[in-house]
Parts: C-alpha cells; structure tokens; sequence
C-alpha cells in the first residue's frame, strides 16, 4: 500500500499488463482492475477515478476512467464543494429547527400573556 492509501500490485514480466508497472515491477490495483476490465494497457495519461473516494475500494462498479488529469480534479473539486455545502445545509437546518422551537414558544407565551421582553 502506498503512503497516500492506494494498493499496489507486483506483477511478473510476463503479465500481459507489465508495461504498467512501475521500477518495481509493481502497478496500482486500481489501475490494473480497471485495464483488464477494459481489456487493454492503460496509457500514462489515464486517469482512474474512485467514484466514492475510498482508494482502496478498487471494485470496477467503483472505478472511472478519466480521459486526463484536468477531468479528475474538476470532479474532485465539484465533489469537495457539494460537501462543504451538504454541511452548511446541516447547519442551517439544525438553526432553523431551534428558530422554529423559539418560535414555538414565543406564540404559547403571547396567547399566554407571559411574554418576557
């Protein structure tokens, strides 16, 4: 496994998909699930993309290829921001839950005649 979280595979010379490999004779699972799905060597440029961002998780239901480098960072980044704003959506929901309490109350304590200014 590399230190980023991607596994590596070792494969003998006379693996049809050695050309993939590295000085080590070894090739990212990823890329090599994804080339003998395709049935075919991956070219240097070929991005494969893990759609639910695990690195490890190299089922082919899981992979995408990407025509470039320039592909697999806009779907990172539309990703990244869909969740920063999935998260500030919880955070408005759980005020507009506690606005809605307050509310709530107010009406109680109006219909009352309590309401404290």
């Amino acid at each position: 496994m590399t230190s980023k979280g991607y596994i590596t595979i070792w494969l003998a010379p006379t693996d049809f998909f050695y050309p993939m490999a590295d000085g080590r004779k070894r090739v990212l699972e990823h890329r090599l699930v994804m080339a003998r799905h395709m049935k075919r060597c991956l070219l240097p440029w070929e991005v494969v993309h893990h759609v639910n961002g695990i690195r490890n998780d190299n089922r082919i239901e899981n992979l995408q290829l990407l025509a470039g480098r320039k592909h697999h960072l806009v779907d990172t980044n539309i990703k990244r921001e869909v969740e920063r704003l999935n998260k500030a959506i919880r955070v408005l929901q759980a005020r507009v839950t506690i606005l809605e309490g307050e509310n709530t109350l107010l009406k109680v304590q109006l219909a009352a005649g309590t309401v404290v200014a």
